[in-house]
Order: C-alpha cells, then sequence, then structure tokens
C-alpha cells in the first residue's frame, strides 16, 4: 500500500469504540485535511501487543508517521511504567530507523461515570495512566517529536477526571470526546500534509 500519511496504533481509543474506525479522531481529522489515513485501532490491546505487530501493522504499510496511543488497558492490567515506556521507545526508534516520523500520543483521562467500575480502582488506574503520560512525554521531548495532548483537551480541571459530556462510559470517548480528539490532531495533520506540498 502506497501513499499513507498516517497510521493510527492503539486500542479502542484510536479504533473509534464503541462506533466504529469511520468515527474515530483519526477518521474525522482526516475528512478535514484530506490526509490518507490507515486505523491500526484493536480493542482491548496494550503497548506490547501494539509492539508484536509494529512491524506488520507500521512498519510494512510505511506511512509518512505513525501516530501511538497506548497505555489504557496497561493501566487496566497494572503494567509497570518502566516496561511500558521501554515498549513505546522501542516503537518510537523503530519508526525512526525506517524513516516513519513517530507521533506520541497522551491518553486521555478517565471518568467515574461507570456505576459498575469502583472509583477507587478507577483512582489506581488514573494514578498509573498519569505515570505513563509523564514518560511520553519525555520520551517525546528526548526525542524531538510532536506530541498530541488528548489527555489536557477532555480533562475537568477541577475534578482532575474526564469532562462527563464527552465519555460515553468510564474510558471511552462519546462522539463529542472523539470530535475534541480530532481537533487536538487536526495541527499536526495539516503541517505534515503541508510538507508533502
Amino acid at each position: 500500500m502506497a501513499g499513507i500519511d498516517i497510521v493510527g496504533l492503539g486500542d479502542s481509543l484510536t479504533y473509534g469504540y464503541p462506533y466504529g474506525p469511520e468515527s474515530s479522531w483519526l477518521a474525522l481529522a482526516a475528512k478535514v485535511t484530506g490526509a490518507v489515513v490507515v486505523n491500526k485501532g484493536v480493542n482491548g490491546e496494550t503497548t506490547q501487543e501494539m509492539l508484536q505487530r509494529f512491524e506488520e501493522d507500521v512498519l510494512e504499510l510505511n506511512p509518512r508517521a505513525v501516530i501511538v496511543l497506548g497505555g489504557t488497558n496497561d493501566a487496566w492490567a497494572k503494567t509497570d511504567v518502566a516496561k511500558v515506556e521501554a515498549q513505546v521507545r522501542e516503537m518510537i526508534e523503530g519508526a525512526s530507523r525506517a524513516g516513519i516520523l513517530p507521533v506520541v500520543a497522551l491518553p486521555p483521562p478517565l471518568c467515574p461515570k461507570d456505576p459498575d467500575i469502583p472509583l477507587f480502582f478507577l483512582e489506581e488506574m488514573e494514578k498509573l495512566l498519569e505515570a505513563y503520560r509523564q514518560a511520553y512525554r519525555r520520551l517525546a521531548h528526548s526525542h524531538h517529536l510532536p506530541l498530541l495532548d488528548f489527555y489536557t483537551a477532555l480533562l475537568e480541571p477541577e475534578t482532575r477526571w474526564g469532562k462527563v459530556e464527552y465519555f460515553i462510559d468510564g474510558a471511552h470517548p462519546n462522539r463529542r470526546g472523539y470530535q475534541v480528539m480530532a481537533e487536538v490532531a487536526l495541527p499536526f495533520f495539516r503541517k505534515l500534509k503541508e510538507s508533502r506540498g
């Protein structure tokens, strides 16, 4: 497959759950900019699983850029921060070696909207997620990479949780939330399109 601008590598937050890829932030930003995108979001995946399919889903497609968005399922599984950081670093370095621009994305906040998930569990997850975000910020800074901040855009600053109006459950954005994520991604999409000429 030739002429791909961006591969979105991630979990359900890239896939566009529960609506499907056509409603994802990736598709919404592509529609505005005309960028050619491939959605490689797989529901429920961890950064380790993304790394395992990195060659097939990113390197073999040879896009101009890859946006890596992961960590929410790692936090659910209580995966160590150093392990997640190492896996994302490996993806960054693998893309760079192949001449593909890696882009780091910060996972959105969680939202205490689902009565079936105990608040203390979400609090534990959010602590881990914040540690992952700090690691991602360091990686982006040290490798001089673009950073897409989906966290701040969906955050209610007073509560430090996701804005209720942007979420369908404890972790997944609703259509409005995906639109906000698309708006975060748009400047990068536009810049990439302009550089292609």
